[in-house]
């Protein structure tokens, strides 16, 4: 059931996004009428109708408030599926109001009304030209789909590329401030900020792709060491920036577009509280389910109500104690422990974990949850031939490290921040990956080093998404994703810098190392050289089957007004 809810979720969200594409196209379909006073008293009724539409869904804890957990409490909040819907509905104010009808077309885009929050809702009013009656219509399209979800890269605040990153597939989005350098910035073992003088090339966008700005406009620096400087344990821009793409690069400036949607924004404390629900089987529409996320949405501090959550719920998992697996046989690691479990309940560790073996969290084939009420660390090892394989769904209260060489296919919600960090990342043996989604600062750094591919592939299976800042070193590294990254930008600034965002480092071509450190620099001209390539993949979360994250609020796509 969630994998099928997930892929009609993921292509609908493909759909909609053509779909937006060409609403910014279109134009008024035009008629010849006689009375012209009419029509017009028509169409300013039906673009109020929608107006006070948009307006009633704008509301940022729209969901909770009115407590719309399910499909069904949907329908019933428009008013649709009655003849006559209530005054207290939204179709019922419509027709009061305006004399606009609100009708549900959903069967007609094969929408699956009971799995989905999707809706395709066709706004009407009928006015006489004089001559016989006539109608204007207009198609809304309302989603519950994160935005975050349409872009390979981006950040609600501002977004950074410096050196050559290459999306392959996808958009790039940026709330705020769009940057671009050739720059090739990164950070010694030793922690020493270093701007090098090689040219990293400018950040590539396939043909396809656009990078969306909040004003159309893109910050642009072509000289390499003259874009930024080391400072006070930061990377910090110089003035060489200007709002135009340099005239002495080779690569072509990107396709700028303005964004004119509403953002989407996750509701990363409900998300959590959501997984921590559903795992234990409390499911909407619930009285308890509602209950509890109301007492998340209502706290002053939601981390703590969380873990009062948590502990009410901890008792209908399994626990492990985690400096102790088992009291019968100290000699058994944690991971052995983990696997002789039955899976069938949730896995509970309460306190600091480290997981250093394979850890398989699965019943029957199919991911199930372990909770960590504290910080987790996984710790693969650093033998080239040899992987820990990562199997599960993970919550982590507290703070998660990635290390050595791991073989990914988990979901991961992670309270606090994420450092993933001199590693070898691989897809899983079947072919999955990781969708880790992060409440703190993501940092990734020293993965796949000096790994120069001939025929470059995708190596990492991914969707990673935090709601505070990210930095990404893709310089000595090399990274080609299938999936995407995104930084809300909430809160604490990207790692190594003073930005509120995406930061991405990259450099297109080979790098070698000495002594653990990029040492010769041979840049390239093929995109596909770029030791960051970013191919879009939001089927990612189909894949993994753990739900969207969860959002608050309605987004609304309005198709061209029409008149029959």
């Amino acid at each position: 059931m969630i994998t099928t809810l997930l892929v009609i979720t993921v292509f609908l969200l493909l759909g909609l996004t053509i779909v937006t594409t060409a609403v910014e196209h279109a134009q008024f379909t035009t008629v010849r009428v006689d009375d012209v006073q009419s029509l017009h008293e028509a169409k300013t009724d039906v673009n109020e109708a929608v107006a006070d539409l948009k307006a009633e869904l704008s509301d940022p804890n729209f969901l909770v408030r009115h407590r719309i957990f399910a499909p069904d409490q949907w329908d019933q909040f428009l008013g649709l599926g009655s003849s006559s819907p209530g005054e207290d509905t939204i179709a019922g104010r419509l027709r009061d109001r305006y004399g606009v009808i609100m009708e549900d077309e959903s069967e007609q885009y094969d929408i699956p009304k009971n799995q989905v929050f999707l809706r395709a809702l066709r706004l009407t009013k009928t006015f006489n030209d004089g001559h016989r009656t006539r109608t204007v219509k207009r198609l809304v399209f309302v989603t519950n789909t994160p935005s975050f979800l349409k872009y390979a890269l981006g950040s609600k605040e501002t977004v950074v590329l410096n050196g050559g990153v290459y999306v392959e597939n996808g958009n790039v989005y940026t709330g705020q401030n769009a940057y671009a350098s050739n720059a090739t910035n990164y950070v010694k073992a030793n922690g020493q900020l270093t701007v090098n003088s090689s040219n990293a090339g400018m950040p590539l966008l396939s043909s396809s792709s656009i990078w969306y700005t909040n004003d159309g406009q893109l910050n642009a620096c072509g000289q390499t060491t003259g874009c930024w400087e080391a400072s006070q344990g930061r990377f910090r821009m110089k003035t060489n920036w200007a709002p135009r793409w340099p005239t002495d690069v080779p690569e072509p400036a990107p396709t700028i577009r303005q964004e004119n949607e509403d953002f989407i924004d996750v509701d990363f404390d409900l998300t959590v509280a959501d997984k921590l629900l559903q795992a234990s089987g409390i499911l909407p529409p619930s009285s308890d389910y509602i209950e509890r996320m109301e007492s998340i949405q209502e706290a002053g501090d939601k981390n703590s109500q969380l873990h009062t959550l948590v502990a009410e719920l901890s008792n209908q998992w399994t626990s492990i104690q985690s400096n102790q697996p088992d009291p019968n046989d100290p000699r058994k690691t944690l991971e052995e422990v983990i696997k002789e479990q039955s899976k069938t309940k949730p896995l509970y560790l309460d306190g600091n974990s480290v997981l250093r073996g394979d850890v398989d969290i699965q019943n029957s084939g199919v991911n199930q949850w372990l909770i960590v009420n504290g910080d987790l660390r996984l710790d693969g090892p650093t033998n080239p031939s040899t992987f820990v394989s990562v199997r599960g769904n993970f919550i982590v209260l507290g703070d998660l490290t990635l290390t050595g060489n791991l073989r990914l296919d988990a979901s991961i919600y992670v309270t606090g921040s994420t450092k993933i960090y001199q590693s070898r990342i691989e897809r899983a043996l079947n072919n999955k990956g990781v969708v880790l989604l992060s409440k703190g600062p993501l940092d990734i750094s020293r993965i796949n080093e000096f790994n120069n591919p001939t025929i470059p592939t995708p190596n990492l299976k991914g969707y990673f998404y935090t709601d505070s800042s990210a930095t990404i070193y893709a310089v000595g590294s090399y990274l080609y994703i299938e999936g995407g990254l995104f930084a809300r930008g909430n809160g604490a600034t990207a790692p190594d810098t003073d930005i509120n965002g995406l930061v991405v480092n990259a450099f297109r071509g080979q790098v070698n190392g000495e002594n653990g450190e990029p040492d010769r620099f041979t840049p390239g001209s093929d995109p596909l050289s770029s030791r960051l390539v970013v191919r879009y993949r939001p089927e990612m979360l189909v894949e993994q089957g753990t739900g969207l994250p969860f959002v608050n609020r309605i987004s609304l796509v309005v198709d061209r007004l029409e008149v029959e």
